[in-house]
């Protein structure tokens, strides 16, 4: 008889009946996702944070493949936090009143004075 592990992530159940690493499974906005308890979790975040569902599957991380470093960046602007993960100049992005704006940081910050002005 296998022991069934439940976690809790951010009001969502996650189990595993098997005690595989790659066998948890929890429901999200109605659908069954399955896969790395890690991965489970950034799918539970991401649909949190955005009510965008992305499968775990897209998480996936391959070890032989090495990536190249990439350095985040971070600015504080009028209070809100802009983001690149990328490093390139026109990948930045912000969360602003529930909305999400990307592209350069000029461009960006002449949007967020507009818009907290008015």
């Amino acid at each position: 008889m296998t022991i069934k592990k439940r976690l809790f992530h951010r009001g969502y159940t996650i189990e595993n009946s098997t005690g595989l690493t790659s066998d948890w499974k929890t429901t999200i906005n109605g659908k069954i996702v399955k896969g790395m308890i890690t991965n489970i979790k950034k799918s539970v975040d991401w649909w949190c944070d955005t009510k965008a569902f992305v499968p775990p599957e897209k998480f996936n991380t391959h070890p032989q493949v090495r990536q190249s470093t990439v350095i985040a960046k971070s600015e504080q602007y009028r209070g809100i936090v802009l983001k690149n993960d990328s490093g390139k100049a026109n990948e930045w992005y912000v969360m602003v009143r529930g909305q999400l704006v990307k592209g350069d940081i000029v461009s960006i910050k002449k949007y967020l004075d507009r818009t907290l002005a008015a």
